[in-house]
This record gives structure tokens, C-alpha cells and sequence, in this order.
């Protein structure tokens, strides 16, 4: 049996190292959000104990705000561990939490950190590479090898050797630490913002940094339970409609429509396909970038969703339509984005379910994580070797970080909500990107990646930008295996092309 929701909750937990008990799984499966509540069950203050018991679900349940509940035949169906429970959609969580406590910004994005260092830690803690593992508080010079877990608030160079010297923050306090230019820790560029495991030597000599022996970050398990589906079901990947668009792609469009109708080659693909994912930059917008008005079809921001709603409309209504915002979108810039507000929602046809940027959530038990990509801007410039047109190399840092946007004070503003919301928790079956207008498929560590395209031509701006797209190619996934079709709309009927995964 293909493993699905019950095995990404088992593995979810052991990877916080926490066991669970058989009936507080089926309570949770019978919740709508059942990530978000195990989330809330691992942060939880407690005694200690490494099992979630029955009692410490419906304890979190009942501090939840009430929902409708289940149709009886789902809610007994998960109740039965002899029954597996497949949702053919189910929003897991979204990374948007609601806006910032209280006026005090400074506090505000503490806490944002705070957030972040905490549910990241908690991932490195129990690793046997960071044995003997103490707070800074607790470092002390000339003892032996000891391990830190901390947040990288300053990376900086020596002037003579070019050695990294860190400056690394935990709840207890900071600590500098030394990572010679030729360890293995200095391999991959260090981040500011991201989260770490250092495993340290102290130096004999008073006044010397203790020096990095090895580095951990979060990453995802090299084993783990990847979600599938249990029978042949499709999805296919979109990104940057930028619908409203004098470059908006109208005649690939009505391929992709076809296609999706069945009508012509590759109908036989077509017809499996149950959902339709857009990651983002669903609309051209306003004001994005200077002289914008030059590049409109539509100038109005309401008319420019009007005519997305008419577009999505040509889609066949069977399918279950995904969508999230992104920096294009009329929702708040800082991320994570919240969903669209429901007067522009109003303008979209009833299949499609509009989540905030980005979210996670399941398709017939395969676990998808949306992002639309705006970090790109920032992770591309900071880490050597990587590109616009190579997209799927920053995302396995991402993967590897487990977080889509560490950076704080770049080009991607970051909203200080109690909650950092761009964490990568649960690790995904599948993480989807866009904004960056070009196309590309990889995988690392079961982790499917996608890169999906645009359906806007070359603008001036992007020429301006060095910005090269490779428009109206779509991701189509099995999930039953996660095999991959990749599909080009560019002239006309689908052509299937290659890409890497």
C-alpha cells in the first residue's frame, strides 16, 4: 500500500522525536488541518514525555477555534486503522497566521526569529553528528568538543586567510565561532538568518574562537515516508499567469484549455488529471515596477481578476483548482502572503480554492508545499554558482535550510507574525515555485521539485533584469509514483520535453 497522510503524520513526529499513539492518529486524520494541530501538539509546553497521547490531541483541539465537522463517513474512516484515508484535497496548513500582535515592531520580529529558531532546532536536536549539545550560555573555553544550535545573525570573512567567522544566537545568548576556509564546514556558503548545528573545538589558548569541526542544518531525512497516492491520479503545475498582461500568452492558454478538454494528443494524460496547482502572480497587477502602465492589456486591478475568473472559467469545472498569491497579487507584499480577500475571490470560479503564500496541502495524500518564489531575488545573488535559469539548485537549499526566505532586509520583506510561517514543516512530497519565469524539475532526498514556467512573454523590464523566460511549459505528476511529464503549450498542441527528475 503506498504510503499517504497517516505515514507523513508517523514520520512528521518521529522526526521531532515524539512516538504516537495509534488513537491519537486517528484523531488527528479526523481534523481538517491535521499538520498544523501535530505542529501545535510538538510545540505545546509538557512534561517530557516522547508519546502524543489521545488525551494531549483533544486537549489542543478543544483550545482550537471550532470547525464544522467532518462527514460521518470520513470521520469513521479514519478512526479505523485498517481503512486508509485519502482526501482528494485537504488544505494541511497555511503560512500566513493572521497579522502581528501589538505595535511594537521591534518585539514583533523578535519573535518572528524566536519562531524560527525554535521550530528549526527542534529538527537538529537528538542528532548524534551534534553530540553533547549546550546552549552558549554553557560554552566554556578549553572544554572538549561540544555542539550549538543557533541562528546566524552576522557571517563574516578574515582579512588575511579568509576564514568564515560566524556570530550565532540561540534563546541563552551568542557565541563567535571560526570555520577554516579549507573544513568541511566552510563547503556550502553560510546565510545570514538560517539556522544551524555547529559541532565545535575549543582552543587551548585564552582569546581564540572556538573553531567549527562539522555543520548540520535541518534538511530533510535521506529516509523518510514519501506520500503517493493510492491509484493513478495527475495534477498539473502552473506558475505566473500574469493574466491583465499586454505579454500575457492568450494563444497558449486556449493549448493548455484544449489539452485539458481532451481534445488532441496526449488526451490520454489529460484525463487523469484531477488537479491544477498556480504558484503564484495570477495577475499582472499594478504598479509593481516603474512604467508598468506601458505593459497593461488591463489597467484596472479588479478587471485584471475579472478576466483571471474568465480564464480559469475555460478549465473543465471538474478539476479542483489551487491557487496562491505573489508579489504581482493585490494581497500585502511582506511574506507570508495572505490569501486573496474575498471581494477579488468573488470574481474566481467555485472549483478554485484560493490559500495563502505559501501553503501546504494534500492532494489524494501526496503532501504539496506552494511557494511562489519571491526569495529567488535574494538566495540567487548570496549563494555562488547559482542562476535564474538553474531554479531547482536554490530550492534543494531551501530544502536543505528548511526554510523558503531566511534573509531579513533584502529585496524579500518579511512579515513579522508570531509565527514564521515560511518553514519548511512538514518536509513535502513536492515544493512548487514560480517567479522566475523559466522551467525546471529535480529531485533530492524524495523531494520532487518544480519550477514551473510563465505564461507572460519577454517584457522590458525582464530584458532589463537579464531575465530570459521560458514560458507556457506545465509540470504534470503522476502521484501515484511522482513521475513527471513535462509538457511545452508554446506552438500549439503539447509537446512533451525533457527535464532533469
Amino acid at each position: 500500500m503506498a504510503p499517504g497522510l497517516r505515514e507523513h503524520l508517523v514520520a512528521y513526529f518521529e522526526e521531532h522525536h515524539r512516538l504516537v499513539e495509534a488513537g491519537a492518529l486517528q484523531l488527528l486524520l479526523t481534523n481538517h488541518q491535521p499538520l498544523l494541530v501535530s505542529r501545535e501538539l510538538v510545540e505545546a509546553p509538557g512534561d517530557g514525555s516522547p508519546f502524543v497521547t489521545v488525551e494531549m490531541v483533544e486537549r489542543v483541539l478543544a483550545l482550537r477555534t471550532p470547525r464544522p465537522p467532518e462527514p460521518a463517513g470520513l470521520r469513521d474512516a479514519a478512526r479505523s486503522p485498517d481503512v486508509r484515508v485519502e482526501r482528494p484535497f485537504a488544505v494541511l496548513q497555511e503560512g500566513f497566521v493572521g497579522p502581528p500582535v501589538g505595535s511594537d515592531a521591534l518585539a514583533a520580529y523578535s519573535s518572528l526569529f524566536r519562531s524560527r529558531y525554535r521550530a528549526l532546532a527542534r529538527l537538529l536536536r537528538g542528532r548524534p553528528e551534534l553530540g553533547n549539545l549546550r546552549p552558549t550560555s554553557a560554552l566554556r573555553p578549553g572544554d572538549g568538543p561540544a555542539s550549538v544550535i543557533g541562528l546566524v545573525r552576522e557571517v563574516r570573512t578574515t582579512a588575511k586567510r579568509h576564514h568564515v567567522v560566524l556570530t550565532i544566537d540561540d534563546d541563552a545568548g551568542s557565541v563567535e565561532v571560526l570555520v577554516p576556509q579549507d573544513s568541511p564546514a566552510a563547503q556550502q556558503t553560510f546565510l545570514p538568518d538560517e539556522v544551524v548545528g555547529l559541532k565545535l573545538q575549543f582552543a587551548r589558548e585564552p582569546g581564540k574562537l572556538p573553531r567549527a569541526l562539522a555543520v548540520e542544518r535541518p534538511d530533510v531525512p535521506a529516509t523518510r515516508a514519501v506520500g503517493r497516492a493510492s491509484r493513478r491520479r495527475r495534477a498539473i503545475f502552473l506558475s505566473d499567469l500574469h493574466v491583465g498582461s499586454r505579454s500575457f500568452l492568450a494563444d497558449s492558454w486556449g493549448h493548455l484549455v484544449d489539452f485539458l478538454r481532451g481534445q488532441g494528443p496526449q488526451s490520454e494524460v489529460a484525463d487523469e488529471i484531477d488537479h491544477v496547482v498556480v504558484a503564484g502572480d495570477l495577475v499582472d497587477g499594478i504598479g509593481v515596477y516603474p512604467n508598468q502602465e506601458h505593459d497593461l492589456a488591463i489597467a484596472d486591478v479588479v478587471e485584471q481578476y475579472a478576466e483571471l475568473g474568465r480564464r480559469l472559467a475555460e478549465l473543465p469545472s471538474r478539476l479542483s483548482i489551487v491557487v496562491v498569491p505573489g508579489n504581482h497579487d493585490a494581497v500585502c507584499p511582506a511574506e507570508p502572503q495572505p490569501a486573496l480577500p474575498p471581494a477579488l475571490r468573488a470574481s474566481l470560479p467555485e472549483n478554485v480554492h484560493s490559500l495563502a503564500n505559501p501553503s501546504t496541502f494534500s492532494l489524494h495524500g501526496v503532501v504539496v508545499e506552494a511557494y511562489h518564489g519571491r526569495s529567488f531575488d535574494d538566495l540567487i545573488p548570496a549563494l555562488p554558482g547559482t542562476a535564474y535559469a538553474r531554479p531547482t539548485e536554490v530550492m534543494k537549499r531551501m530544502i536543505q535550510m528548511r526554510h523558503l526566505a531566511p534573509i531579513y532586509g533584502d529585496r524579500t520583506p518579511l512579515a513579522p507574525l508570531p509565527r514564521d510561517g515560511l518553514v519548511i514543516d512538514p518536509a513535502p512530497d513536492i515544493l512548487v515555485t514560480g517567479h522566475v519565469h523559466t522551467y525546471g524539475a529535480d529531485r533530492y532526498r524524495g523531494v520532487l521539485l518544480l519550477n514551473v514556467s510563465t505564461w507572460q512573454a519577454e517584457t522590458e523590464y525582464q530584458r532589463m533584469r537579464n531575465i530570459a523566460p521560458v514560458p507556457a511549459r506545465a509540470a504534470v505528476v503522476d502521484l501515484s509514483n511522482l513521475d513527471l511529464v513535462s509538457l511545452d503549450f508554446s506552438g500549439g498542441d503539447p509537446v512533451r520535453v525533457g527535464a532533469a527528475g
